[in-house]
């Protein structure tokens, strides 16, 4: 991959290997590990690069331009000639697939804070979007390839479209890795914690379960046992009277046609009827008025996934029905989370509010994991704190891009059916025989 393959708007054609290039770049990566993208300027680059502002704008339009390029230059030195999609599908992509998640790990240890960035701004700015997708959908062919071969071969059951499949498990690597270096999730606190987990992954959501060497049998009781689980996550109560219920209730429609980031406070008056004295005095912003819808929403949403606590969790059709009523999306709930999961890594009023979700989740999962694998109804894996948080972070991540419209992501109903597929393999799936064996 070469920073040609990027979307890029540069004043001129450069291949990232002058010395002034080279001084931004490293500027930059070393200003963003203490500041966010959002705050950098490009006076702040400057002094550090030894560059005039002619000459960073000779080479660069924006510092979102430098983001860019950046992020192609480490791309091509993390892969290189090792790249999985240097290979034909077989054994050969199966084992550069592995390397590369090595690779993978180390880039994301190395540089984390440069694509972080890239993962924070990716829906707000549409070049940083476009050159991240174009990188997400190398590595998604990669491993759909890879998936079809193991179809065809029938050392992998018939399933979900291998695109729709490989887009999951490529954003579940994203997304892991990027809670991990952020430091935003207590459960994933280093990325070497992560492998293991996409590995099991990996193996359930293509073959249909994961090597297990336990042989205790299932106690039939398990389905329906008790397990500790956190207090439910609850609504704001001061926000009950009239007014600001008006002003919410506007929001809550006005989202259902445009986004947040093109929602301004001056429509929401106009629709609620109330002047714009009253809307400061229950919100400090539009953001602090979403955070208050987002928590009532996602009430909702922690309880769904509670519901696992009472199916009968050997049956795939139970999880898979749970799971359909987990993230039934409709009516207004639907663009308040599709809002949520697109602006969280970017907006720190909505960041806590979002992980405090995640994490009652994550809690809940992690319970039934454990209890499920001591009565043998599920086999022993990755720890089960780090594998719950793997993978609710996996799902987060395929309900996101789905919601975003992303290529073989777009049917929301076929994403939640295969994620129920893929949660139950993943915790319940056991395969006999190991990979290529």
């Amino acid at each position: 991959m070469t920073q040609r393959s990027f979307a890029r708007r540069r004043p001129r054609e450069f291949d990232g290997t002058t010395t002034a290039e080279q001084a931004v770049f490293d500027a930059t990566e070393r200003l963003l590990a203490d500041t966010s993208l959002q705050d950098l300027t490009v006076a702040q680059i400057l002094p550090v690069a030894g560059l005039s502002r002619a000459n960073f704008y000779h080479y660069f339009a924006s510092k979102h331009d430098v983001l860019v390029a950046l992020v192609a230059r480490i791309f091509d030195q993390s892969y290189g000639g090792e790249a999985p999609w240097s290979s034909s599908p077989g054994r050969d992509r199966a084992r550069q697939m592995g390397l590369s998640l090595a690779s993978t790990l180390e880039m994301w240890s190395q540089h984390g804070a440069v694509i972080g960035a890239v993962i924070e701004h990716m829906h707000s700015q549409p070049a940083v979007g476009a050159a991240w997708q174009k990188t997400f959908a190398r590595f998604v062919d990669t491993v759909a390839g890879q998936i079809r071969y193991e179809r065809e071969a029938g050392r992998a059951p018939d399933g979900a479209p291998a695109e729709m499949v490989a887009s999951l498990l490529v954003g579940a690597v994203e997304r892991t890795f990027y809670v991990s270096t952020r430091g935003l999730d207590p459960r994933l606190p280093a990325v070497e914690d992560i492998a293991d987990s996409l590995r099991a992954l990996n193996e359930a959501a293509i073959y249909g379960g994961r090597v297990a060497t336990d042989a205790a049998d299932a106690d039939p009781a398990a389905s329906q046992i008790s397990v500790d689980l956190p207090a439910s996550t609850t609504a704001d109560d001061e926000l009950e009277s009239e007014t600001p219920q008006a002003i919410l209730k506007a929001m809550r429609e006005l989202l259902v046609d445009c986004t947040l980031a093109e929602l301004s406070v001056a429509k929401v008056l106009a629709k609620a009827g109330t002047s714009r004295a009253s809307f400061y005095f229950y919100f400090r912003s539009k953001e602090d008025a979403f955070v208050a819808l987002f928590r009532h929403a996602a009430v909702d949403v922690v309880a769904g996934l509670r519901g696992l606590v009472d199916i009968d969790r050997s049956d795939p059709e139970a999880m898979s029905e749970l799971v359909v009523q987990w993230l039934s999306l409709e009516g207004f709930t639907g663009p308040i989370i599709r809002n949520a999961v697109h602006e969280w890594p970017r907006l720190p009023e909505l960041r806590d509010e979002y992980l405090t979700a995640m994490t009652a989740m994550e809690t809940t999962l992690e319970a039934v994991i454990e209890t499920d694998r001591a009565r043998g109804l599920a086999p022993e894996g990755p720890p089960a704190r780090q594998f719950a948080a793997t993978l609710l972070w996996a799902v987060e991540r395929a309900v996101a891009g789905s919601l975003a419209r992303e290529d073989h992501l777009e049917d929301l109903q076929a994403v939640i059916g295969m994620v129920g597929t893929v949660l139950f393999a993943s915790i319940y799936g056991r395969r006999a025989e190991r990979v290529g064996s």
